[in-house]
């Protein structure tokens, strides 16, 4: 079974999928795939560096992650060129590597704009206030306010993913809240699993 959880960016999706790892799921990692996938000399970062500029590329043939970052998300169009020459070798990990019996959480933050939803047994998206998400993320993250804003300006806004979702869960309250929310969710899906 593959579950999917997304959420905008900081809502708590990796909090999440670390309960569901605890109750025994195995969790995949999109952003994890996606650094994988442009290891240097790989033909991703080969093709980023053509679309893109070698500008983007340090010496020893990594991406320049902050300063590429800051350019391309603030462009819609380069936004959606990047993802279109992510997006197709993250999902062929992604398949490879939840083809197995067990339930394999999926954490990915643009599982519907991706399309990856549709792969996806159950689609679940995290939520918390826009405050939060903030705070979170200038902590996380070390990056400005604005730059967490314009990235959140690049996704589905939540109420639309919230329309899309099989579950939803609030990770705006307490982690106990949250995980109660996680253990529910985790129930049905087993017993859904054997019946």
């Amino acid at each position: 079974m593959r579950i999917g959880v997304t959420g905008i960016f900081a809502s708590g999706k990796g909090t999440v999928c670390r309960m569901f790892e605890d109750l025994g799921a195995e969790v995949i990692d999109t952003d994890l795939l996606a650094r994988e996938i442009m290891e240097p000399g790989g033909d991703v970062l080969k093709q980023i560096a053509l679309e893109f500029g070698a500008e983007f590329i340090n010496e020893d043939g990594s991406l320049k992650r902050r300063e590429f970052g800051a350019v391309v998300f603030r462009d819609a169009a380069m936004v959606g060129k990047l993802n279109s020459i992510t997006h197709p070798g993250i999902l062929k990990l992604v398949m490879e590597r939840s083809s197995g019996r067990g339930i394999y959480v999926v954490n990915t933050p643009l599982l519907f704009e991706s399309g990856f939803d549709s792969y996806m047994d159950v689609n679940i998206v995290v939520t918390a206030l826009t405050d939060q998400v903030i705070e979170r993320g200038i902590k996380r993250d070390n990056i400005s306010g604005d730059e967490i804003r314009e990235r959140l300006d690049h996704q589905i806004p939540l109420n639309e993913k919230i329309k899309l979702a099989d579950y939803v869960i609030d990770n705006s309250g307490s982690m106990e809240h949250t995980k109660r929310q996680v253990i529910d969710i985790w129930k049905i899906l087993s017993q859904d699993r054997k019946g």
